[in-house]
């Protein structure tokens, strides 16, 4: 029988011909916000409960990184299949999360807006911070990099600037937001998913920083077409934290938490006034430059057309 949806008839099965013609767009469904917000807390939850199960088993309530990253790469992982399940069970996971080329200014611009987020982000949840203390301390993270060997610190800072920004990236940026893109326009999906983002980060006094470096990962994932950008955005970021707290285990300030983990520091530690203007301006040239960017480059043109292919 033919199906009028498609261009031409499906062979029959076992005659030596090519398989069903499959356009991916036929296929693929998309996703509300309801269901996207459902697929968070579900993955949130999930997350949290491994971690209690774990604890459970240890005599103490240490703070194992590698474990926790452990729990976040299963939930989210699952969650990713999950998706790809219900909205596009035959889509390339490649194509469907968005890892593909784009423009290659994509790339350095997104390092530098890296750096230029750090400061004003952490300016911003420092200052809520001191309003609103949270009563968490990153100086147990602190601790674990002092005590940690060469090796391990490897691993840690594998898990920080790699692995877990692209984890999270393809599950907000991918997962979530290409089959959210096929209902809605990409203003809504950036506002939506970094939303998401921030509150599966629990804390609620991160919920405003990290949602606004969820808008710029957003902006910059559409404007590119690609998956790539946002993920050395996040790397970048995640980096420069990483450096602070490498740089307080090597100076023993086990009880000092570092200003780039996001903590209310002493005014003498704070990041002077200016220095968190210029990176606020910075930050929204950049960002403002990789919109133009995708608006003028032919290969951001061509990635963007994928997502909705």
């Amino acid at each position: 029988m033919t199906d009028p949806s498609r261009g031409s008839p499906e062979p029959p099965p076992g005659d030596g011909a090519p398989g069903p013609i499959f356009q991916r767009g036929d296929a693929e469904r998309p996703m509300s916000v309801r269901a996207a917000v459902g697929w968070v807390v579900g993955v949130t939850f999930l997350f949290l409960w491994l971690l209690a199960v774990i604890a459970s088993f240890r005599p103490e309530r240490e703070l194992d990184v590698v474990s926790s990253f452990a729990c976040q790469a299963a939930v989210y992982l699952l969650g990713l299949f999950g998706v790809l399940q219900l909205h596009a069970p035959r889509a390339s996971i490649r194509e469907f999360v968005g890892l593909r080329a784009t423009h290659l200014a994509f790339y350095p611009l997104a390092v530098a807006l890296g750096f230029a987020l750090e400061g004003p982000i952490a300016a911003l949840y420092g200052l809520i911070e001191r309003r609103w203390p949270s009563g968490i301390s990153d100086a147990e993270l602190v601790r674990v990099f002092v005590e940690a060997s060469a090796a391990e610190r490897v691993v840690l800072g594998l898990v920080f600037i790699a692995l877990g920004p692209a984890l999270e990236e393809v599950f907000f940026r991918g997962a979530l937001a290409r089959p959210m893109r096929r209902k809605y326009g990409a203003p809504l999906v950036v506002a939506v998913t970094a939303a998401l983002f921030a509150v599966a980060h629990v804390e609620w006094q991160k919920f405003l920083p990290i949602g606004l470096f969820g808008v710029a990962l957003g902006l910059l994932r559409f404007a590119s077409g690609s998956i790539v950008p946002p993920i050395l955005l996040h790397a970048t970021y995640n980096g420069i934290q990483c450096f602070a707290l490498l740089s307080a285990a090597e100076a023993g300030a086990v009880n000092e938490v570092p200003a780039a983990a996001g903590a209310a520091l002493p005014e003498t530690t704070a990041t002077p006034g200016w220095l968190v203007a210029a990176s606020s301006a910075s930050a929204l040239v950049l960002i403002a430059l990789a919109c133009a960017l995708g608006n003028r480059a032919e290969a951001a043109a061509r990635a963007r057309e994928k997502d909705l292919s």
